[in-house]
């Protein structure tokens, strides 16, 4: 049996792969489907926010929504909060295609057997693991667990 540390490195190396092939099935580019992932279900971004997200700057997050919206992957909106902004939300059709493409693998995750105990320790150890893996990424300092 692998240490749990050593899956999660896996389960974070494999992700490039499995965001290339989802990205083929979808017919865009990786740096597409990384834009995507922050719009498809979520809660709409404006187009500066979602360029900071992915480490872009302001003309290349501009060339991808520009890209993304001529294909039909997403429509830019009036904020309804601020009519003087726009946000930016997937289109149904690509959420659709999204959840089409990613299905064999969510269904066979899913049907991993784990009982409740061994479901609920996997839960919070994984809670644990992405709440250290969300200060890393923020830079914040990481729980001392020592």
């Amino acid at each position: 049996m692998s240490e749990p540390a050593a899956l999660i490195g896996e389960l974070i190396r494999l992700s490039t792969p499995v965001g290339r092939t989802l990205a083929g099935e979808l017919g865009v580019s990786v740096n597409d489907l990384a834009a995507l992932h922050h719009l498809v279900g979520r809660t709409p971004l404006g187009p500066a926010e979602l360029g900071r997200r992915l480490g872009m700057s302001t003309a290349s997050a501009t060339a991808l929504v520009d890209r993304l919206e001529r294909g039909g992957y997403l429509r830019r909106r009036p904020d309804p909060r601020d009519r003087r902004r726009i946000v930016l939300e997937a289109t149904e059709a690509i959420a659709e295609r999204s959840m089409a493409a990613i299905a064999p693998l969510a269904e066979a995750v899913a049907a991993i057997p784990l009982d409740d105990d061994a479901r609920e320790a996997v839960t919070s150890y994984l809670d644990e693991v992405l709440a250290a893996m969300r200060s890393f990424a923020e830079g914040t300092a990481l729980p001392d667990r020592t």
